[in-house]
C-alpha cells in the first residue's frame, strides 16, 4: 500500500493517518466516560483496539522489513511445546483458523505453498508478531488511562481484547515459527 513513496512521503502519511486513528481513540474514549451500559462499553473498546491495531498494520504498510533486533525473534529457554499449551495458544490457533479471522493475514499459512515460501513465512511470522507488539501497546495506554479513572468494566473490557487480538496472534505466531525451525532445522538454519 505505502510501499511505493519515499521514505519522506511514508513518514507524513503515517503522522496523517495515525493523526486520524488516535483522533478517533480520543473521542471513543472521550465517549465511553459518559458510557455505563455494558454492551456500549464492550462494543467502544471493540472498535477502540481494532483502530488502535491500525498503528501497526500502517507501519508495516510503510516499513515492511523493520523488525526488533534478532535476538527477539530466537526461542527463549521457557517457550516450550507445554508454555503455549498452558497459555492456550493451541486452542485459540483452533478458534482463528476456524473462524473469519483466517482471511486476514494470508501470508502466514503454509497450506497449500510450495516448500520454497518457508523462507518467506518465517519473515512473514517476524512482521506479524513485531506488528501485534506495537498495536498492543497502544490499547495499554488507554487501559491504564481507565484505571486512572476508575472505569474499570472499560479497563477489563479492552485488556481481553487487547490479549486476543494482540497478545495471543503475537504468541501463535512465535509458536508457529519455532514449530517450523524445528521441523526444517537444516533447511532454516542459516536463516534463522
Amino acid at each position: 500500500m505505502l510501499y511505493r513513496f519515499n521514505f519522506f512521503q511514508k513518514v507524513v502519511l503515517l503522522i496523517i493517518f495515525y493523526s486520524i486513528i488516535f483522533t478517533i481513540s480520543f473521542y471513543l474514549f472521550k465517549y465511553s466516560l459518559e458510557v455505563n451500559d455494558s454492551f456500549q462499553i464492550i462494543l467502544i473498546n471493540f472498535i477502540q483496539t481494532w483502530d488502535l491495531m491500525l498503528v501497526g498494520f500502517l507501519f508495516f504498510q510503510a516499513f515492511k522489513y523493520v523488525r526488533m533486533p534478532s535476538k527477539f525473534y530466537i526461542k527463549k529457554n521457557y517457550e516450550s511445546k507445554n508454555y503455549f499449551k498452558y497459555l492456550g495458544v493451541n486452542i485459540f490457533r483452533l478458534f482463528l483458523i476456524n473462524s473469519f479471522f483466517r482471511h486476514l493475514n494470508k501470508r502466514v499459512y503454509l497450506k497449500g505453498r510450495p516448500k520454497e515460501y518457508i523462507f518467506t513465512y518465517i519473515e512473514e511470522t517476524k512482521q506479524s508478531e513485531t506488528s501485534h507488539i506495537i498495536s498492543g501497546i497502544f490499547p495499554l495506554s488507554i487501559q491504564l488511562l481507565y484505571l486512572k479513572y476508575g472505569l474499570i468494566e472499560h479497563f477489563i473490557s479492552l485488556t481481553i481484547f487487547n490479549i486476543l487480538l494482540n497478545l495471543y496472534p503475537f504468541l501463535l505466531q512465535r509458536m508457529n515459527r519455532f514449530k517450523i525451525i524445528e521441523k526444517y532445522p537444516n533447511m532454516l538454519k542459516n536463516e534463522v
